[in-house]
């Protein structure tokens, strides 16, 4: 007897213009009910009334199928979708469309045609998908739409092979689904190489630290220029990867379902208003882009009425003067000047410190219209016009996203290399007005309530070393070795904050004596040494530390129940004024507070919400 082979699946894989791509054929007869051509610069497969070609420039098709790729974050997709966390992936079928209520209308115009530059802008950036399912029986492309999408559709929206790029696992599973077995299935998976390579490369990067290094953003910014990847697509691909950071998805995750929730329930409190706030204030001390909230806030909140507002005015000079250049006819072009780039920056200081997402819609509209002109055109002198202007809010970000670690964070280590890019970037500042840089960076980080005592003393410390360094009078390494010594400090004082609130919470007779302290002193500097974690510990900074446990306790056994139980905001804010203690490190231990004695944290709230000058009074309790 002889036994012959028994063929599975097929597999297909080439390369069309910007596209490599692969496709799966499983199912009945695999090997003789269906065929392929190839055309010069066209592959077409087709098969029981269903046709798919792949040419340059894009794909057509028709008969019982769809196209589906993985959300990327920031897609517009349906609410439903986007409450569900287990549906990753966005399914089209082809002669269907979303009606008002957010229902899938189906109709027997299963026929057309897609352009590569269209789909990779619109689906997934890097991979989408079509898919072909080929029966027997002809009859009403509506019935068997339905009749697929009943049995692949939730499979569909949620596996994550597709992620996970298990092709041959996927074509399997699709095929248990459908669960035809005298059907023929067709996947085709299209590549855009040039975004793959981009979008990997950034993966890479971002992966070790969440964050570029200077050689880094040239490599990429190679990579897009060799590609012509366009910066709207660069900003997509970003956005997707610092998403998927696992640091970032946590917080980023809990700031929709706030949102989400807000929205099906047609109204934002203003509990939700304030959780709201706090993950961003908490994005700004974990290092996480705030572009991924201002990303959620543009899809999730598009079109709510209840929560539209009328465009500022910074807004609307910021608008006029962009479409003043880019926009009017070419005789009344004008270049741009200092003045208007220094009022487009305040605009963009202005949007960042109100977290209006105003501003970046505006670039977005006028990024857009410029790739409009430049494809109708081909002219590129207004896209390197508008790219001269994209310059300076680069580097607003990059100053600001360095001066923040420095006032909010601990432990950052800041190299040599930063300090020379807040050189060069105070330099470019100082060319548009001698006072942009100290008036919309310092003044008003130094303002901020959430900033740390040992932030402030760093970002003194780094203004004047940069002074020093442009007059000549320090080098770049004595600035970092100031700084190196502060951050030195400031480790010390944690390590002996730690230490010695551990020996305070038991009772230690004798502490208002000088000698008792030293006997502490000395042991914890004993401790510290073996764990390799200080030398020495300095009286002046136990005595500070110890001071400063002092005033804690004062807080929460004093001052903290008598807030409470008078709901008196203003004698908080009195001691958070002069007690110098970090508002960041008192909430969380307000928070520790009302979580140890189960009180309502709505009432914190209330509290906290008082000593922002919200209105909660002085008084007793009724």
């Amino acid at each position: 007897m002889v036994y012959f082979p028994m063929i599975k699946d097929l597999r297909y894989h080439g390369s069309i213009g910007p596209v490599d791509f692969f496709a799966f054929v499983a199912g009945a007869d695999t090997l003789n009910s269906y065929f392929y051509e190839i055309e010069p610069a066209r592959v077409r497969f087709f098969s029981r009334g269903n046709e798919f070609s792949i040419f340059e420039p894009g794909v057509s098709y028709r008969g019982t199928g769809g196209s589906f790729c993985e959300y990327m974050f920031g897609v517009e997709k349906p609410l439903k979708d986007t409450e569900k966390e287990s549906v990753l992936n966005r399914l089209i079928m082809f002669g269907a469309f979303m009606n008002e209520r957010e229902q899938v209308v189906f109709t027997n115009d299963t026929e057309g045609e897609e352009t590569f530059y269209r789909l990779f802008l619109q689906g997934h950036a890097v991979t989408n998908y079509y898919f072909l399912v080929a029966a027997e029986a002809g009859g009403d492309y509506k019935r068997r739409q339905k009749q697929v999408l009943k049995a692949v559709g939730k499979f569909l929206k949620r596996t994550d092979l597709i992620s996970r790029n298990r092709d041959t696992k996927f074509v399997e599973d699709f095929c248990l689904e459908l669960d035809e077995k005298k059907s023929m299935v067709f996947i085709f998976k299209l590549i855009n190489r040039a975004n793959k390579e981009y979008y990997d490369a950034y993966r890479r990067y971002y992966s070790k630290n969440r964050g570029l290094t200077p050689e880094e953003e040239l490599i990429l910014e190679e990579i897009a220029s060799r590609n012509s990847i366009d910066r709207y697509q660069q900003e997509r691909m970003k956005i997707d990867v610092m998403y998927r950071h696992p640091d970032n998805k946590i917080v980023v995750d809990e700031y929709r379902d706030i949102l989400a929730k807000g929205l099906a329930d047609d109204i934002l409190d203003a509990s939700e208003h304030a959780r709201l706030n706090r993950l961003r204030t908490l994005s700004i001390r974990n290092n996480i882009p705030v572009v991924l909230f201002d990303t959620l806030d543009d899809l999730l909140l598009k079109g709510r009425q209840a929560l539209e507002v009328e465009e500022q005015e910074f807004l609307k000079e910021a608008r006029a003067i962009l479409e003043n250049l880019f926009f009017r006819d070419p005789s009344l072009k004008q270049h741009i000047i200092k003045d208007d780039i220094v009022r487009l920056i305040k605009a963009k200081h202005i949007a960042y410190s109100q977290n209006d997402r105003g501003f970046e819609q505006i670039l977005l509209d006028i990024g857009k219209a410029c790739d409009e002109v430049l494809r109708k055109t081909d002219d590129f002198s207004i896209f390197e016009e508008f790219s001269a202007i994209i310059t300076y809010f680069d580097r607003y970000d990059n100053v600001q996203a360095l001066l923040s670690q420095l006032a909010f964070m601990k432990n950052i280590e800041f190299k040599e290399e930063a300090l020379r890019s807040l050189v060069g970037n105070n330099n470019e500042f100082d060319r548009l007005d001698s006072e942009l840089f100290k008036t919309i960076f310092v003044r008003d980080l130094m303002a901020n309530k959430y900033i740390t005592a040992y932030g402030r003393r760093k970002l003194k410390l780094v203004v004047r070393g940069i002074e020093n360094i442009r007059n000549g009078e320090a080098s770049y390494k004595d600035v970092i070795s100031d700084l190196m010594s502060l951050a030195e400090e400031e480790k010390l004082y944690f390590e002996i904050h730690s230490a010695l609130k551990d020996r305070m919470r038991s009772f230690f007779p004798g502490l208002e004596l000088k000698e008792v302290r030293n006997r502490i002193r000395q042991d914890i500097a004993g401790e510290l040494l073996e764990r390799k974690a200080a030398a020495k510990v300095p009286v002046k900074l136990f005595e500070k530390v110890f001071l400063d446990l002092r005033k804690e306790s004062v807080y929460l056994n004093q001052i903290l129940p008598q807030v409470i139980h008078n709901r008196d905001s203003g004698l908080r804010e009195d001691f958070l004024q002069n007690s110098g203690l970090d508002l960041f490190y008192l909430e969380s231990l307000e928070q520790e507070y009302f979580e140890e004695k189960e009180l309502d944290p709505a009432l914190l709230e209330s509290i906290r919400q008082g000593s922002d000058g919200q209105g909660v009074g002085g008084g007793e309790r009724t």
